[in-house]
């Protein structure tokens, strides 16, 4: 068995002639190729000198795959076994021929009784809506959603107090610094915090009464009202009614105009007319005449009770009409709804009214004071 690998096979004898090649690359970076040979050799880089051993020609022949014989899984020999036994066979026979016999009498029954209905094609069977699995899932649900609730309530609480406490105390600072601006923003946010919190304590009130009055001295109307009137006289003269009061809602519509004055009730003719307050400070003008009247405000039951005093509140503009009976009188309507009773001295002073022997400090102090304790306010 020395020499075994000298006996080749007689095809392989024939593929001697074909040549084999091979290629290497040298550690240098040439590339070295050429054809195997019958026995192994040295092949040396002529650059580097460098030796590479090349092994000889494969001389046997691939070995010859295996012919593998089909064979069907037991599983399936023993299932055509059984089928195909002589007994099976009897029983697939007698079938057969009683579903023959059966098909005259099923034919000639057809049109005079109904068939009966097999078990197997009776309708599913109804399920319950509510299962005690059902139950007890939607349970674990609603506990999971109300804790979730109750955990993102409670933090938007917390953080509406924290608000409302930083936000008031920022107002103050600048109420006395007299920057009606800054005190604005700040009592804004402590008014939006209220409302998150839902709370309608007195200090509550407090806050939200210094927030409203802020937001009327801050958004009030740009022109007084006799520059209005005047601007309305000459409006309705070169454009007419139409194009003034076109202006009027863009440049006086929403905004505030703090009045003290006395408010007298408008008669209506008809009873499901809605209440209408006249000031009794018509502005007067040679050829014009401009009225405010304010509807249904929300202080009335105050102006019922003291019918015929002066009243220092805040109102926001609506519209203006032109009395359809006579040409140079005008009414700039009032919202009743938004307009609110004043309370603070100091932010009455801050409009820069300043006190004479028109305007008395005692008397409109202690007519601030009344309306306070009409709102529930501390004096």
């Amino acid at each position: 068995m020395a020499d075994w690998l000298k006996i080749p096979s007689k095809n392989k004898r024939r593929e001697e002639d074909i040549p084999e090649p091979y290629e290497i690359v040298c550690v240098c970076g040439v590339s070295l190729s050429g054809y195997r040979r019958k026995g192994p050799y040295r092949h040396a880089c002529q650059q580097c000198n460098e030796a590479y051993f090349i092994l000889p020609r494969n001389t046997y022949p691939a070995p010859k795959a295996r012919k593998k014989k089909k064979q069907l899984p037991k599983q399936q020999q023993l299932s055509d076994f059984i089928l195909n036994s002589a007994f099976v066979t009897r029983l697939r026979e007698k079938r057969k021929a009683k579903q023959e016999a059966r098909k005259p009498a099923e034919a000639n029954s057809a049109t005079e009784t109904r068939a009966e209905v097999s078990p197997f094609e009776l309708p599913a069977p109804r399920t319950r809506l509510i299962t005690p699995f059902r139950g007890i899932l939607a349970g674990i649900i609603l506990i999971v959603g109300l804790t979730g609730y109750g955990i993102l309530n409670s933090r938007k609480m917390e953080q509406a107090s924290d608000a409302l406490k930083a936000a008031t105390q920022t107002g103050n600072q600048m109420l006395e610094q007299e920057d009606l601006i800054a005190a604005n923003d700040a009592y804004q946010e402590a008014f939006q915090a209220l409302t998150v919190l839902g709370r309608t304590d007195p200090a509550a009130n407090e806050i939200r009464q210094t927030s409203r009055e802020l937001l009327a001295m801050n958004t009030q109307a740009v022109s007084p009202l006799f520059e209005i009137a005047e601007e309305a006289v000459v409006q309705i003269k070169q454009s007419g009614v139409d194009s003034w009061k076109t202006l009027f809602e863009v440049r006086y519509a929403d905004t505030w105009i703090i009045f003290e004055a006395t408010l007298l009730p408008v008669e209506s003719l008809e009873e499901t007319e809605q209440s209408r307050y006249r000031l009794n400070l018509p502005v007067l003008l040679d050829e014009y005449t401009l009225y405010l009247d304010l509807t249904e405000p929300a202080f009335e039951e105050y102006l019922k009770s003291h019918q015929g005093q002066p009243v220092i509140f805040a109102a926001q503009i609506v519209d203006f009409q032109q009395d359809a009976s006579r040409p140079d009188t005008g009414i700039i309507e009032l919202n009743g709804e938004t307009a609110f009773l004043w309370s603070h001295l100091k932010l009455y002073k801050l409009l820069g009214i300043e006190f004479d022997e028109f305007q008395n400090r005692e008397q409109i102090e202690k007519l601030l004071n009344q309306q306070s304790r009409f709102l529930g306010l501390t004096e």
